[in-house]
């Protein structure tokens, strides 16, 4: 009797409730569907201005706005939640303009002005939550199967000259990461034709298509930073990254393994093969 007691709670243990902070882009949408197909009990915070789609198909239980991240602080408290996910991005203010409710400026006090990059600012505001008691999950820890494998992930094969560029240009993405600079550059038959700045990889990738010789030639190199926090600033690609890479004329795509998300798996590798396009997890 006691063994069967015993089992049956065990079988009705909850998995914690989780608040996720959200941002725009695609990865708050699974995270919330992964919530509700596994019966997680679950708060949407978005971020004002941000995520106008999550929105509209999902109720946002409180909608705060990043000068103001006491407020959002506070509701979670109340909820007695522990368990959070900052997804999605997030256009980034000017510091300027903004009038922070407390939490938010003993935050921005710690920050000087030579230490205001984005990774800089990101641990920050985990250790920042972390001493509120807050447990920061990664979107992986909830969904593991958004990272990338290693190995080629669809029909197409790079060929030689690829595999070259992969190698060296692998090096040269985390020589940049390392300076908190981007995490993707463009590299073709040994040249960097563009390294990712405050413009983001799409438009690096435009970029990088004025500059290639070859017809379809270069490669994509996408890498975790090494100072990143990888719960709240992880690299993703996605269908769209497959179409600028496509419409830039390059030969394909290598990211690395175990670090970047890849949103949507089956559909992006899918449409790499319609593409010729090759995605390698390095």
């Amino acid at each position: 009797m006691q063994v069967a007691q015993f089992a049956s709670q065990k079988m009705e243990t909850k998995i914690p409730k989780l608040a996720i902070i959200a941002g725009n882009g695609s990865i708050p949408f699974y995270l919330v569907e992964e919530c509700k197909n596994k019966g997680r009990e679950y708060c949407l915070i978005i971020i004002d201005g941000h995520a106008k789609e999550l929105s509209e198909k999902y109720k946002p239980d409180f909608i705060v706005s990043l000068s103001k991240m006491g407020k959002a602080i506070k509701f979670v408290k109340k909820l007695n939640i522990k368990d959070i996910v900052m997804v999605g991005g997030v256009e980034r203010p000017s510091l300027r303009n903004i009038i922070p409710d407390l939490w938010t400026a003993k935050l921005l006090a710690k920050l000087n002005s030579s230490n205001t990059g984005d990774d800089s600012i990101l641990s920050s505001l985990t250790k920042a939550l972390e001493k509120e008691g807050f447990n920061i999950l990664a979107p992986e820890n909830i969904i593991p199967s958004l990272l990338c494998p290693k190995g080629i992930l669809g029909k197409i094969k790079p060929n030689k000259n690829n595999n070259k560029d992969i190698i060296n240009g692998y090096k040269i993405a985390k020589l940049v990461g390392s300076n908190d600079i981007g995490q993707s550059i463009v590299i073709e038959n040994g040249l960097v034709l563009a390294v990712e700045a405050a413009e983001g990889t799409d438009n690096m990738i435009r970029r990088s298509a004025l500059l290639k010789k070859e017809e379809k030639g270069g490669v994509l190199i996408k890498v975790i930073k090494p100072q990143q926090d990888k719960r709240i600033d992880r690299p993703v690609i996605g269908i769209n990254t497959i179409e600028e890479v496509w419409s830039a004329g390059l030969a394909g795509i290598a990211i690395e393994y175990n670090e970047i998300l890849i949103i949507s798996f089956d559909e992006v590798v899918s449409y790499a093969n319609k593409k010729g396009l090759f995605i390698a997890g390095i």
